[in-house]
């Protein structure tokens, strides 16, 4: 890891290294906090980020959903082991036993099934979460549920519907009425026209072939998608929601065990992911006796992240405008986790393993989002990806740039290249020992 004398001169290096516009950080020690704001809110305008710039912060908007969501647990309004035909007895999945099955806990833990970038946009009305969860009938199941783990924006969008269900409410409203009002947060919404009364950062897309950024011109999420990943917000707001995950208010919000509850494992990956494991809404890394409780959110040209250690009353939030933007914040956040809390943790060292081994993983895989053809290239694995159109500008299926990954042992495999280097891959397989699944960037996708 590079050593900087400065936060400002660790941002600097990592903003010119992956060309990010603009960025905010926000840094709370010890109650005291430090607002930071870095480059500029857009190529077309050039005005400056400051700590007050509001950003979209994709899915760490999951974190306050799961706020929400063990809030109406705290007060008996949902039962985290109950299925979730108990409060939407008219919702239909792909199998009666699957409705049956698919628990609110689940929802919250990535473990549902339901296959899980589904953003279907059902309008701008009250109704669009109705409508969505009404669409889930058509999306494949993608496991039994509680069986794996595989990311799934769907998952919370319903749990947003339920949400609504049991408060008789909007689930912005509750959001505002129940969370974001009582602790404070003044500057964070989730529609465009809330946020534009303020300076808000404009999201970047880097075209390879070009070799620039340029304005990503498709703002806002559908509102169906807003429990899974809407929220906008500065880094201030975000410092004030950590405070609360950290020490909690006097407004009853979450009591202490609640909030404890959140961050206790749910998930163990056994080394197969890039975090030791996943809470309530919580991702979970282990520094040592420490745990590190974040959450990294993406949408068209934003990247942002949101780390919490409780245990030493320190909190980062960091916001980009730029779909590199996460190349960028991974390096500054491992930075500021050793030079503010002394937390490190050894990057794994990759092994040897030969062609034939290497042969058995190569093949194509799918799910509805993504194609993925793996070859061996070298000693490593070469991942040839190509997206589904989802929030991107352009409507068109997306090739990425070829991304390796060399093998840390078993099915385990960590890129070397590329925006996402450093992430875990693993393949996951059926009893009989042939490959069943590749997780890659969290989710799964079936060998073909």
């Amino acid at each position: 890891m590079r050593s900087f004398s400065s936060l400002d001169a660790c941002v600097a290096h990592w903003m010119t290294e992956w060309t990010v516009p603009g960025m905010a950080i926000g840094i709370l020690r010890d109650g005291q906090r430090e607002l930071h704001g870095y480059g500029i809110t857009s190529i077309d305008t050039e005005y400056a980020v400051t700590p007050a710039t509001l950003f979209q912060l994709g899915s760490i908007s999951k974190i306050y959903t799961t706020t929400m969501v063990m809030k109406l647990v705290q007060d008996g309004a949902l039962d985290l082991d109950a299925p979730v035909s108990r409060y939407l007895p008219e919702l239909t999945l792909t199998t009666s036993e699957t409705q049956d099955e698919v628990t609110v806990r689940q929802l919250v833990t990535h473990t549902s099934g339901i296959f899980g970038d589904h953003f279907a946009d059902f309008g701008w009305g009250d109704d669009a979460l109705q409508l969505y969860c009404e669409s889930l009938a058509e999306l494949p199941q993608i496991y039994a549920p509680g069986e794996l783990w595989s990311y799934c924006n769907s998952g919370f969008d319903l749990a947003g519907r339920l949400i609504e269900v049991v408060t008789g409410r909007g689930y912005e409203e509750v959001m505002r009425t129940e969370l974001f009002e009582p602790l404070g947060l003044n500057h964070t919404f989730f529609f465009a026209h809330e946020a534009i009364t303020y300076p808000v950062a404009i999201g970047h897309v880097y075209e390879n072939a070009k070799g620039v950024h340029e304005i990503a011109r498709r703002y806002p999420i559908p509102r169906a998608s807003n429990p899974a990943g809407a929220v906008i917000a500065n880094v201030n707001d975000l410092l004030s929601f950590a405070e609360f995950h950290i020490a909690g208010t006097p407004d009853g919000v979450l009591d202490d065990a609640s909030r404890s509850r959140m961050q206790q494992t749910e998930v163990d990956f056994g080394g197969l992911h890039d975090a030791a494991g996943w809470g309530l809404g919580w991702q979970i890394n282990v520094y040592g006796d420490t745990r590190v409780y974040s959450h990294g959110g993406a949408t068209n040209g934003f990247n942002a992240h949101f780390d919490v250690v409780p245990a030493q009353g320190f909190a980062m939030a960091s916001l980009t405008n730029s779909g590199r933007g996460a190349a960028a914040y991974r390096e500054i956040v491992q930075w500021a986790l050793r030079e503010y809390c002394g937390l490190s943790k050894p990057e794994p060292a990759p092994v040897r393993m030969g062609e034939a081994q290497l042969s058995e993983f190569a093949g194509h895989y799918a799910q509805l989002a993504a194609d993925i053809h793996i070859s061996t290239d070298g000693g490593q694995l070469q991942f040839d990806v190509v997206r589904k159109s989802l929030l991107a500008d352009d409507p068109d299926d997306r090739r990425d740039p070829p991304v390796h990954a060399a093998p840390l042992g078993g099915d385990v495999f960590v890129v070397t290249d590329g925006t996402g280097i450093g992430g875990k891959v693993a393949f996951i397989r059926w009893a009989d020992g042939s490959i069943r699944f590749v997780r890659y960037g969290g989710r799964l996708a079936a060998r073909q």
